[in-house]
């Protein structure tokens, strides 16, 4: 199942897609080949849209934890560039097709009419291009990973567990944004993370101080502050959720944790903008309302959540995705039944829906933006952090074992997955598949990892069970 979303996903991807996914590698080149916070070199991956200026300098106005992650990949691409470039003039002399292309020919042309020579030429960010989209990928993966362990630590059986992943990974947003070097996934995988985390620290003892349940509390603080360093406005999720999942004497902990990126984020603010606390949209050259937060969030409420969630623009749930939406519905359902039947849910899924419950301020935000369709994307990518949640939903229903509803799960799955992709492939202009090959080279590797991932903890079980048979059973 991880190799085949990974074979989809990569054999979808297109390179450099747009302005966003364009200031964050313009970001990321700052930071990982030149140590500085402008950038100047590469202002032109922007298009001239997702930029900031300041002092006479070109900055990104994404937020930068998205950019954070991205710097190991971005680095082996620089280095890999100048083989790419090269092969892909041996390409255009012998007459061929270059292949890959640095992006979709939409961002290409648009690219050569804003650079004005401004700019490197978008052959020398080939490999560059090819590594974002790796990376992209490897993020969603690991997200699809932690949904896994979420569902299963819940008491759901395999069928739930591949079905709510499947889900996830091809139905919903996450696949296609799990393409591009976009912040929803990795503010997705940051925040399903912290969820994992604060929700394992519920179920532990409350005097416990092992060395397992420190670092569940440092990876935990550590997840929560990239998710807010990827999306900002998921401090208003992030916070409640502490409060509301994590025993309080683990706060200080988890406080702690969240220092290196924390600190990463606002010494990144400081060197950019002046000051800790301000940030790119502070800078923003283009769209005025983004450079207060009062503005920024002055929207209809209303329109906003029709938008998101229904039919509004064609960019809702209901609209692109209605499993997302039916994943939502069963997770109130689930717990709703259990409190209906006088029983309590299961601690993981109780707290899932603690979490989710205290997404609440971060959704209505998110409904309040001017543009709560994403801008000229055209969907609810901004509700992806969300989707992980309403997938332990699906798994929840699937469980249910109920024929009919297997039968409607699988129909709304199908009808998602062709929903979702003919759009995100439709607004960038892209072929679906143009990378099969690619795509499959990836899937080989996931493949290949989780066959010798299962293997070994197969061996750790039957180790495990060897040294605690008694003497006269221990195989020999």
């Amino acid at each position: 199942m991880l190799a085949s979303c990974v074979f989809v996903w990569v054999a979808n991807s297109g390179g450099i897609l747009s302005s966003n996914d364009g200031s964050h590698l313009a970001l990321g080149r700052a930071l990982a080949l030149r140590g500085e916070a402008t950038i100047d070199p590469d202002r032109a991956l922007t298009l001239e849209v997702d930029l900031a200026e300041r002092g006479g300098h070109a900055y990104s106005d994404r937020p930068p934890g998205t950019a954070f992650a991205a710097v190991p990949a971005i680095w082996i691409g620089d280095r890999l560039d100048p083989i790419a470039r090269a092969r892909a003039v041996e390409q255009a002399k012998a007459g061929e097709r270059v292949d890959p292309l640095p992006g979709p020919e939409l961002y290409v042309q648009t690219y050569s009419a804003r650079a004005q020579g401004r700019g490197a030429s978008l052959v020398d960010r080939i490999a560059s291009s090819v590594l974002i989209n790796l990376h992209a990928a490897l993020v969603g993966l690991l997200g699809l990973v932690l949904l896994r362990r979420l569902v299963a630590r819940a008491g759901f059986d395999e069928g739930a567990q591949l079905f709510a992943c499947a889900s996830l990974g091809l139905a919903t947003l996450w696949g296609p944004y799990s393409t591009a070097l976009f912040a929803h996934v990795s503010a997705g995988t940051a925040w399903l993370a912290f969820v994992l985390g604060a929700t394992g620290l519920r179920a532990t003892a409350a005097d416990s101080r092992d060395r397992r349940t420190v670092m569940i509390a440092l990876g935990t603080g550590l997840a929560g502050a990239w998710a807010i360093a990827c999306d900002y406005a998921l401090i208003l999720a992030v916070v409640p959720a502490t409060l509301a999942l994590v025993p309080w004497r683990r706060w200080p902990l988890v406080l702690f944790g969240t220092a290196p990126i924390a600190a990463a984020t606002l010494a990144y603010h400081g060197a950019a903008f002046g000051h800790p606390l301000a940030i790119g949209y502070d800078f923003q050259t283009n769209f005025d309302f983004a450079r207060e937060r009062g503005s920024t969030f002055s929207g209809s409420m209303g329109e906003g959540l029709w938008v998101t969630w229904g039919l509004g623009k064609g960019a809702g749930m209901l609209a692109q995705s209605p499993l997302s939406l039916a994943g939502v519905a069963a997770l109130v359902t689930a717990v709703a039944s259990a409190i209906r039947r006088g029983e309590a849910p299961s601690e993981t899924l109780r707290g899932v829906a603690i979490a989710a419950l205290c997404m609440l301020p971060w959704v209505l935000a998110v409904a309040l933006h001017r543009t709560p369709w994403g801008g000229g994307t055209l969907d609810h990518r901004y509700l992806v952090p969300l989707l992980p949640l309403a997938c332990v939903g699906l798994a929840w229903a699937w469980a249910r074992e109920s024929t009919v509803l297997r039968v409607v799960l699988v129909a709304l799955a199908g009808a998602s997955a062709v929903l979702v992709w003919r759009h995100f492939l439709g607004w960038h202009e892209a072929q679906a598949f143009a990378r099969a090959q690619l795509g499959l080279g990836a899937a080989c590797v996931v493949a290949l990892a989780t066959l010798l991932a299962t293997s070994e903890r197969e061996d750790e079980n039957a180790d495990e069970g060897a040294s605690a048979a008694p003497p006269d059973q221990a195989p020999r």
